[in-house]
């Protein structure tokens, strides 16, 4: 499925947008096992989750953030109940200031964050905002992996090894 082709035009001088889209696509169908991906081998527990921020709005250039204890309770709370597999949280907020085990105090889960940079902050003019949060249990075999493309996009993805399978589940923040 060629999502943009054109014989004087490389991938590097396509529109960004255009980019962008194709992208998020081709996410969409590697990701969605109701479009072509037959699932993995194994059942898997994966709940997905914009969180609207996990500090609260004022905080967000702080040195010292303040945490919504309310969502932060709701969700260790879900956590312990439904006990998922792996957790995705976008629009998280998060900065270097916060602690990983601030955010999630259970030892039964793994985390890797890529918060919204300075670096992008200061080229959107934003104050805070966007990032990501990917969680998974100690028990599954998994590694992380920032991925790397000519975008401002915070995406993350966790790549999970199986008994004779490797699934790759991404997640990003426009």
């Amino acid at each position: 499925m060629a999502l943009y082709s054109s014989a004087s035009t490389s991938l590097g001088r396509m529109p960004k947008r255009l980019y962008i889209c194709s992208l998020a696509l081709l996410l969409i169908v590697i990701c969605n096992p109701g479009i072509v991906n037959p699932g993995p081998p194994e059942e898997l527990k994966i709940v997905y989750c914009n969180v609207q921020g996990l500090l609260h709005m004022g905080s967000m250039t702080s040195d010292q953030p303040i945490l919504q204890f309310k969502k932060l309770q709701d969700l260790q709370a879900y956590i312990f109940t439904y006990k998922p597999d792996i957790v995705m949280l976008n629009e998280t907020w998060l900065t270097k200031h916060v602690h990983d085990n601030e955010v999630i105090s259970s030892s039964y889960h793994n985390m890797f964050r890529n918060d919204r940079s300075d670096a992008d902050k200061a080229k959107y003019g934003k104050k805070g905002g966007g990032g990501v949060l990917m969680l998974y249990r100690n028990d599954i075999d998994a590694s992380f992996t920032e991925v790397r493309v000519k975008t401002s996009l915070p995406i993350s993805s966790v790549l999970l090894k199986t008994k004779n399978k490797k699934i790759c589940i991404f997640t990003y923040y426009r």
